[in-house]
């Protein structure tokens, strides 16, 4: 599904948005609710990425990431008038992308296993930030290489555990707003994350070579360590 930039959902300039940057996201879909295009368009600017990124770990594919990505805001926009903040406005969209990654992967399930002998996409394929013209071409190396070790062992983490898994890592949503975006017991979010979290460090450690980079996984140990002393 693509889109002009005339008839795109949130296509409008940002200088457009300006004043509604310093709302809440709570604040932005009450004024969807009333017609006012600006909000959303603010919204999606806000979160367009953030769920790409999402979407693209679990489909591991560009082309229908950014196809579900799009759907997603579609029914933000359409279905405006149903959110209440009852929760927070990102546990509501992420609701509606992790229901529309489930019901892709169901029906990917039902279609025959293809071998693909280059399952992985293309660099140019890839969602990168722009190149800094002045940065250290030692830290780029190192940063895709940090990127390409996570996107490696978070793909190998099973659908069930990955999803809270991302959740909480990535999107740092709260357990209890996980909770509501899978509809699992809060208990079963802890244990699909603690299992996740288990099984990253255990893929990731082996692929690591450089120091400074199994450091910086040290320290993420250290704050899952202290989190488990302070579950909140």
């Amino acid at each position: 599904m693509n889109f002009s930039r005339e008839e795109h959902p949130y296509g409008t300039p940002a200088a457009a948005r300006a004043d509604l940057a310093g709302l809440r996201d709570e604040d932005l879909i009450v004024r969807v609710q009333e017609g006012e295009r600006k909000a959303f368009d603010e919204l999606a600017a806000r979160y367009k990425n953030r769920l790409f990124s999402f979407i693209l770990r679990m489909v591991k594919d560009p082309v229908l990431a950014e196809e579900l990505t799009q759907e997603t805001l579609i029914r933000v926009y359409i279905h405006a008038a149903k959110y209440r903040e009852i929760a927070r406005f990102s546990t509501w969209v992420f609701t509606i992308a992790t229901n529309l990654v489930r019901n892709k992967m169901r029906q990917r399930s039902r279609r025959p296993l293809l071998l693909s002998l280059n399952p992985a996409p293309a660099d140019d394929e890839m969602p990168l930030d722009p190149a800094d013209p002045v940065a250290d071409p030692s830290e780029e190396i190192q940063r895709r290489e940090l990127a390409s070790v996570i996107n490696e062992a978070t793909a190998s983490i099973p659908e069930k555990y990955r999803i809270p898994f991302l959740l909480r890592e990535v999107e740092q949503l709260s357990y209890e707003e996980i909770q509501q975006v899978t509809g699992l017991k809060l208990g079963t979010v802890r244990s699909r994350i603690n299992r996740a979290r288990n099984r990253f460090r255990q893929l990731v450690k082996p692929l690591l070579r450089d120091e400074t980079l199994l450091e910086e996984l040290e320290m993420i140990e250290a704050r899952v360590a202290a989190e488990k002393d302070d579950p909140s």
